[in-house]
This record gives structure tokens, C-alpha cells and sequence, in this order.
């Protein structure tokens, strides 16, 4: 009498291909995967999106600043640059009381040569006061989906 054989591919005592069951089983996992991993992603990983304004008494901030949402513990983080007009978009923010931090580029330098009728200017946006770039001057609940919040910043 031989000893049953261990390899997938070969007949079970059943006449069935031991392979099959495991596949059928692999796809159904599969598919079980794809459709439950379809859907806002941003919902199912506790972040969402907030957008808004920055500006500083008014005006836009200088080229170059950042905004960032820190969760409270301080584990999670997410940040975007602000446009030239102060208009920011953060995706992936975490859910919950967040502290925001708004970090200042830096204005360009103009040396007095350059300065005159037709030469490029100093404007370019408000300086980003730099108590704002530490935690805790600034707050916002992130809540599930799309969020919106402006922040008018005084020096």
C-alpha cells in the first residue's frame, strides 16, 4: 500500500484537486479585500482634509510659509504649502484637536542696487509672525471629511 501523497497538485482521496480548495479560498479573501478597501480613504484612516485661508493682519503671507495640523499627542502630522493669495489645502490630517502651525518663507532680499522704477521690489507678502511656529498658539478640530478654516494671523 503506498502512503498518500503531499503534493497539491495530486488527487485527494476524494478525487478532488487539494489546489482548488485553497485557491477558491485565496480569491475569496481577494475579492473580500477589494470591495471593503474601496471608499474614502481618508475616513477610513482617521485623517480628512481642511482648507482655508492664511493671512497675516489681512494680507497674505510671505512665499515659502507652511501650514502643518499636529494631532494633540503630537504623533501624527500632516502639512502643505500656502499660495502666494494665503489659500492652503492639508490632506491627510489627523481626526480630533489638532495644534497648527503656520511657518514663515522668507521674504526676498533686495539689495539697494536692484532697487528702483522697473527692479523687482521687497513685497511678496506679510511676514509670518514667529510665535505661530511653535505648538499651541493656534487650534483646530479636525472633524471626518472636508474641513474648512481661515486663520487671520496678528503679530
Amino acid at each position: 500500500m503506498s502512503s498518500p501523497s503531499l503534493c497539491p497538485l495530486s488527487p485527494s482521496p476524494s478525487g478532488r484537486n487539494r489546489l482548488g480548495h485553497a485557491t477558491r479560498l485565496v480569491l475569496g479573501l481577494l475579492l473580500a479585500v477589494a470591495v471593503l478597501g474601496c471608499g474614502n480613504k481618508s475616513d477610513a484612516t482617521g485623517k480628512a482634509t481642511v482648507s482655508g485661508k492664511v493671512t497675516v493682519s489681512g494680507k497674505p503671507p510671505v512665499s515659502g510659509t507652511t501650514i502643518e495640523f499636529a494631532s494633540a499627542a503630537g504623533s501624527e502630522t500632516a502639512s502643505a504649502p500656502v499660495d502666494t493669495d494665503g489659500s492652503y489645502t492639508v490632506t491627510n490630517a489627523p481626526l480630533g484637536e489638532c495644534k497648527v502651525i503656520v511657518r514663515g518663507g522668507s521674504p526676498p532680499a533686495v539689495t539697494a542696487p536692484m532697487a528702483g522704477p522697473g527692479m523687482p521690489s521687497a513685497g511678496g507678502g506679510a511676514a509670518v509672525p514667529a510665535k505661530y511656529g511653535q505648538p499651541g498658539q493656534l487650534t483646530f478640530n479636525v472633524q471626518k471629511g472636508k474641513n474648512t478654516k481661515d486663520f487671520d494671523l496678528t503679530p
